[in-house]
C-alpha cells in the first residue's frame, strides 16, 4: 500500500511539474511501400478549434468518409469524464499499467521501446489539466516532439474487432437459424412455467458477516432461509461494480423453491467500491482478487458450518455438503474455479510483462492473466469439496486455458449472451466450454441477444455503459435466470430428474418471454458445437 501510494505521488508529481516539458508536435505512421508519413499536432488543434484545415492535413481527411470527418472533432476534444484522480490511481495500478502497455505497444517514441512512461505521464498531465484528458490535449502533454503510430499493431485491435462481430454472425447462424420455431413439448412447456414463477416456501432474509483474513475489512452476505427441514445451499458471488443487491430477484425466487440462498458481497470489486474509485476516493482493484474471491466464498461457508454448529440457524437446517454456485463475469470465474478450475501458469502470463511482447491484449482474461506475477510460482487450487454444481453466467472462462479448464468436475452449466461485447461468448464461454471433460454434466446456454448486463438487477450501476450495450431491459431476462438455475440445482443438488428432461431441450422461447431466444447445448459432441469449433480453425 505505501508503495503503491509512493509511485501515485510521483507519478502525478512528475506530471504536474510547473517547467515547460516537450510537447509532441507531431504524429508519425509507416505504410510500408509508401514510406513516412506526418499529421502535425498544431493542424489538428487549429481543425478542432476552428474547423480549419491544412494542405497536409486536407490529404488525409480527404481519404475518411465524410462522416467520420464530421464526427472527428468531437471525438478529439470530448473529455473522459472521470475524476483526475481516479484516472491517475488507475494508471498508476497493475491492471492500468498493463492497460496502458498494452496501448504503448503502438503508441511510442522513435525506438521499438514500448511507450508506456511517456503515454501515463501524458494521461496524468491532461487529466490535470483544464480541459482534462481528451484526445487532443493528450497529444500536447506527451513528452515527445514525435509520437510514432504503429500501424501493425493498430491493425491488431482493429482485426480482432472485426473478429468479435464475425463470431457473432457465426454463432447466430449455427445455432439458432434452424431452431427458432421448434415447439416444445407439453414436459417442457408445464416445466417452464413451475420453475420460472415462484415457488412455494415461504423464506426469510438475515445479514451476515464473514471474515476473509486475506482482506483488510470485514464482509458480508445476505441469508435467504426457506421454511422447511433442510434445504440444499445455492451461493451466489457477483462481478465487478455489482453488490448483493445486483441478485435479490433471484436469492428470493431460489428460496420460494427450498433453497437456502447466500448472496456474498466481494467488498474490493463492489458497486460502493468503484463508486469511491469513480470519485478519486479509493484505488482501483488489484489482481490478487483473482484468489481472494474464491477465498471468499470458503469462508462464508466456514463462517455457515460455525454458525450451524452454535444452532443460530434454528429457523432452517442447511445441507452444506450440498453447495451450489451462481457467479457472473469474475463472480462467473469465481464459480469455475471453486468447481475445480486451476489457473496455471504459462509463459504468455510471463511474457506478456516483457516491453518487446508484440501481441496485443484486447479480452479481459489475458489482462487478468498478465497482471497476475505470481502464476509464474505456484499451480492454484481452490476448489471446495462442499460445492456440488455451479452456473457460471457471462463468465471469464479463457483465463484457465484447456488444461485448467479440464479439472472442474462437477456439473457445470454456462449462460452466455450472443451479444456480449465485455466476455465475448466464442472466447470466453463456448470454447471453454468445449475444453470441460467428458465425465460431468455440462449445459451451454446461448442467450439470444444476451449481453453482459442482461441478468444483472437493473438501475444499480456507477459505470457509464450505453443503452446500445445494455440490450433488452434485465427484467424481461430474469425468468430465463430464474428458469434455468432451478432446473440445474433441482436436478444436481436436489436429485429430481423431471426437471433434466427440461435442461436437455435443444430451444426454449419461455412463454411468457419472447424477446429472447435460448439454444441449449448439452454435449461436447453436439453437432453445432463441433462445426463452430471446426470454422475457428479455418
Amino acid at each position: 500500500m505505501i508503495k503503491g501510494g509512493i509511485s501515485l505521488i510521483l507519478g502525478i508529481s512528475a506530471a504536474l511539474l510547473p517547467i515547460k516539458a516537450i510537447a509532441a508536435e507531431r504524429i508519425a505512421f509507416d505504410f510500408s511501400l509508401f514510406g513516412q508519413f506526418y499529421v502535425e499536432v498544431d493542424d489538428l488543434d487549429t481543425f478542432v478549434k476552428t474547423g480549419k484545415v491544412s494542405n497536409e492535413l486536407a490529404y488525409y481527411l480527404d481519404r475518411l468518409p465524410s462522416k467520420q470527418v464530421d464526427k472527428l472533432p468531437v471525438l478529439l476534444s470530448t473529455p473522459l469524464e472521470l475524476k483526475p484522480l481516479t484516472i491517475a490511481k488507475f494508471s498508476n495500478s497493475a491492471v492500468g499499467e498493463t492497460v496502458i502497455k498494452n496501448f504503448g505497444k503502438g503508441i511510442r517514441g522513435k525506438t521499438n521501446r514500448n511507450g508506456f512512461l511517456a503515454l501515463r505521464g501524458a494521461i496524468i498531465a491532461a487529466s490535470f489539466d483544464d480541459q482534462g484528458l481528451t484526445i487532443i490535449n493528450l497529444l500536447h502533454k506527451f513528452p515527445l516532439k514525435t509520437i510514432y503510430i504503429d500501424f501493425k499493431v493498430v491493425e491488431q485491435y482493429i482485426s480482432q474487432g472485426e473478429k468479435i462481430l464475425k463470431n457473432r454472425k457465426l454463432i447466430d447462424d449455427i445455432f439458432f437459424s434452424d431452431n427458432i420455431n421448434i415447439e416444445q413439448n407439453k414436459l417442457e412447456q408445464i416445466t417452464s412455467q413451475e420453475i420460472s414463477g415462484a415457488g412455494i416456501y415461504n423464506w426469510q432474509k438475515e445479514a451476515y458477516t464473514y471474515r476473509n483474513p486475506h482482506r483488510s475489512k470485514t464482509g458480508y452476505f445476505d441469508l435467504y432461509l426457506p421454511e422447511k427441514k433442510q434445504s440444499p445451499l445455492i451461493v451466489i458471488s457477483h462481478g465487478v461494480a455489482s453488490s448483493r443487491q445486483t441478485f435479490t430477484y433471484l436469492g428470493e425466487h431460489l428460496a420460494s423453491h427450498g433453497f437456502a440462498v447466500a448472496i456474498v458481497e466481494h467488498d474490493d470489486i463492489s458497486l460502493k467500491k468503484f463508486d469511491d474509485f469513480l470519485s478519486g476516493m479509493e484505488n482501483f482493484p488489484e489482481p490478487n482478487n483473482l484468489i481472494d474471491q474464491p477465498l471468499d466464498i470458503k469462508y462464508v461457508l466456514d463462517k455457515l458450518e460455525q454458525e450451524l454448529g452454535l444452532n443460530s440457524l434454528s429457523k432452517s437446517k442447511i445441507n452444506l455438503q450440498q453447495v451450489g454456485v451462481i457467479g457472473h463475469s469474475f463472480g462467473g470465474y469465481t464459480s469455475l474455479v471453486l468447481g475445480g478450475g486451476k489457473l496455471i501458469a504459462d509463459s504468455q502470463a510471463k511474457q506478456c510483462q516483457e516491453d518487446d511482447y508484440q501481441d496485443v491484449l484486447l479480452d479481459l482474461s489475458s489482462l487478468a492473466k498478465c497482471t497476475f506475477n505470481e502464476f509464474s510460482q505456484a499451480n492454484y487450487q481452490l476448489k471446495d469439496p462442499r460445492i456440488k454444481a455451479i452456473v457460471a453466467i457471462n463468465p471469464m472462462g479463457r483465463i484457465f486455458g484447456k488444461s485448467g479448464m479440464s479439472f472442474v468436475n462437477v456439473p457445470t452449466m454456462f449462460i452466455s449472451g450472443t451479444n456480449d461485447l465485455i466476455m465475448p461468448p466464442l472466447a470466453e464461454q463456448i470454447e471453454p466450454f468445449s475444453w470441460l471433460n467428458n465425465n460431468i454434466d455440462k449445459y451451454l446456454v446461448l442467450v439470444k441477444p444476451g449481453t453482459h448486463f442482461s441478468f444483472l438487477r437493473e438501475g444499480l450501476g456507477v459505470l457509464p455503459v450505453p443503452d446500445t450495450v445494455v440490450g433488452i431491459s434485465p427484467t424481461q431476462a430474469y425468468p430465463i435466470s430464474k428458469a434455468l438455475t432451478t432446473a440445474f440445482f433441482q436436478t444436481y443438488l436436489n436429485q429430481q430428474k423431471i426437471t433434466q428432461e427440461y435442461l436437455q431441450g435443444k430451444s426454449l422461447n419461455l412463454l411468457h418471454n419472447s424477446s429472447f431466444q435460448l439454444s441449449i447445448i448439452d454435449s461436447l459432441n453436439d453437432r453445432r458445437l463441433q462445426k463452430l469449433l471446426e470454422n475457428l480453425q479455418k
